[in-house]
């Protein structure tokens, strides 16, 4: 074999293995296109105790946009609605705050064990309904992971 068909060899491989370990985007910034609605097309949001996976995300790497746990910042009965951020002048029913923007709603990946997730991400039981392409477990923050419900 030619010295020269070694090296593209090697190169191959090299190539092969960046791809197997590229950067899912995991933490990486979405907020999914359907917010859930009532009836009316108000109360658009989702409850704390939820877990959301868009699954044709356009904005992730991996094309998950996960909501898990996303609390908002006013008391009343208005669900959170991610594309609503709190005024800190003027909160509206149902805004969320930047931070819990940030902890709750984010790319993700599926996964099968922690090593699957980059820090500050846990490997977590998330949906238990629905077809086997979407159920299963899912990286999340783990300091939302590890918050009482």
């Amino acid at each position: 074999m030619q010295p020269s068909s070694l090296i593209w060899i090697a190169a191959a491989i090299a190539a092969l293995g960046a791809v197997g370990c590229a950067d899912e985007g995991v933490g990486d910034p979405c907020i999914p296109e359907a917010i859930p609605c009532n009836s009316m097309g108000a109360n658009c949001g989702y409850k704390n105790n939820e877990a959301y996976i868009e699954a044709s995300s356009v904005q992730c790497k991996s094309r998950l946009c996960i909501v898990y746990k996303l609390n908002n910042n006013t008391q009343g009965t208005k669900p959170s609605d991610p594309r609503v951020t709190c005024d800190a002048d003027d909160p509206v029913e149902g805004c969320v705050s930047d931070d819990n923007l940030l902890k709750s709603v984010y790319c993700t990946i599926r996964c099968k064990k922690n090593d699957d997730c980059p820090s500050g991400y846990t490997c977590d039981p998330v949906l238990n309904l629905g077809g086997p392409g979407i159920t299963g477990n899912y990286c999340v923050n783990e300091k939302v992971a590890n918050e009482g419900m």
